[in-house]
């Protein structure tokens, strides 16, 4: 089930905490996007304040409009911290390249820098990008395509006014060469008031009124209130759907028998009506119907919320239900990922499970079969993390007839167990000693911290 967006939840790292029979989708990632529980839901939200949204040092995402809350936003990341931005804020990572500058050994390092921080975004690792960008920064306070990116990264944080701030440096410093973005920071800037006024509970006025979409696969009711930001909000979605119908058929071969339900939401909106089901801040879920707390125009992160979403509504009509757990979130983990051009695990990912097993901290994949329900924070990061790597085994180790047969075995009443073993030759433990061999392979050789608090590094 795919922060204030992000209302972002560390998903993969636990882009949410996804608990119960309804997918839960917890806040960030895509976006980013990184999945945990997050303890409480903030609501009195201003229209002035800005949404500071950050992930402390054990993966818990905390969410404030207390400018006094949360560490600095310059504070140092670990290039080694696992984070996946999942992130309904974030349109994705398109943005100026990085121009050759002058010839000369400064601008040559920064520009090796820039190149380097865009193709660690581009695999997914965002924190290891976030610091270069900073770094950037420091040598070369007016570049303009790093101020950009940070932009875009703040905004997926839910920090509007930090994305505000470099979106106004970018048009201070954007030269000749990057005059064709200038019009899109520009456009940016107007679409962050839009989203702090759908997310301003101040702004609701009067009941929710939605407005009804028909298509042949899909019955979609809209916030009249997205509508009234982009016009062409509607046509936009019904694109983003057929495509996740496309796409999750062509990778599990199956497709819901009847036009499914979706209901988009501004996110004020979607927390007066929704808030009670949660005890933790969510951007969707599904239950019967897919529910999508939206931003005011749409994005790529959307789309991939979307697909997300639509992949849990077709596991449940296959199989009748949303069990295994792990198997049902990693394969919606992987398709959103997919949607968005991403790795569906990253090498920091991997690297992360690959230190659970050397300190116990794997989980059974039979544990977490029926929910991720009672796991702590680090648990359900890593019950995420776990699920994304074990569907993309599985994935390569069967075709799209064998995907679908597996999902219809369980349907059918067959014990995941004896569909995997049907399918794979494997049953779940079986699975689970797969990929746990198969990180081992990746890195061989693990040298745990020196002192206690230290990330340990692979060799």
């Amino acid at each position: 089930m795919t922060s204030l967006r992000r209302f972002r939840q560390a998903r993969s790292c636990g882009r949410y905490s996804r608990d119960s029979l309804l997918s839960q989708r917890a806040l960030s990632s895509r976006i980013l996007f990184v999945a945990v529980l997050a303890s409480s839901l903030l609501l009195g939200i201003h229209a002035s304040a800005e949404i500071r949204v950050w992930v402390d040092d054990r993966g818990v995402t905390h969410f404030s409009d207390d400018p006094e809350a949360g560490p600095p936003q310059t504070q140092a990341v670990d290039e080694n911290e696992v984070e996946t931005l999942r992130t309904v804020w974030d349109d994705g990572l398109v943005g100026p390249t990085v121009s050759p500058g002058e010839a000369s050994f400064g601008k040559d390092r920064v520009n090796r820098l820039l190149r380097g921080a865009l193709a660690d975004l581009k695999r997914g690792e965002v924190a290891r990008a976030d610091s270069t960008l900073r770094g950037v920064l420091r040598l070369d306070a007016r570049r303009a395509e790093a101020h950009w990116y940070l932009a875009v990264l703040a905004r997926a944080r839910g920090r509007f006014t930090t994305a505000e701030h470099h979106l106004r440096r970018f048009l201070d410093s954007a030269g000749p060469n990057l005059e064709a973005w200038r019009a899109k920071a520009v456009e940016r800037l107007a679409a962050i008031e839009d989203e702090r006024r759908l997310a301003d509970p101040e702004h609701l006025e009067g009941p929710l009124e939605l407005e009804s979409i028909r298509d042949e696969h899909f019955r979609v009711q809209v916030d009249a209130r997205l509508g009234e930001v982009a016009n062409d909000y509607a046509s936009r979605v019904l694109d983003y759907l057929r495509d996740a119908r496309t796409d999750v058929s062509s990778s599990l071969g199956v497709a819901p028998l009847e036009p499914l339900g979706v209901v988009l939401y501004g996110r004020a909106a979607y927390v007066r009506a929704h808030a009670h089901r949660f005890s933790f801040q969510t951007i969707g879920f599904f239950d019967g119907r897919i529910h999508v707390a939206s931003p005011a125009h749409p994005t790529e992160s959307l789309r991939g919320v979307l697909f997300h979403e639509y992949t849990h509504a077709v596991f449940r009509e296959v199989t009748g239900g949303d069990r295994p757990y792990w198997l049902n979130e990693g394969l919606a983990e992987q398709i959103e990922r997919r949607s968005r051009n991403l790795a569906v695990s990253t090498r920091s990912e991997r690297a992360a499970l690959r230190a659970n097993i050397e300190m116990d901290a794997w989980i059974p994949l039979s544990s977490i079969a029926e929910s991720f329900s009672g796991l702590e924070d680090d648990e359900a990061r890593n019950a995420y993390l776990q699920s994304v790597a074990t569907v993309g085994f599985i994935h390569t180790k069967t075709d799209v007839s064998g995907r679908r047969r597996l999902l219809e075995l369980i349907g059918e009443g067959f014990s995941v167990d004896q569909a995997l073993h049907q399918v794979m030759g494997l049953d779940t433990e079986g699975v689970d000693a797969a990929i746990r061999a198969e990180i081992r392979r990746e890195f061989p050789v693990w040298t745990l911290p020196a002192a206690k608090g230290d990330a340990p590094e692979p060799s």
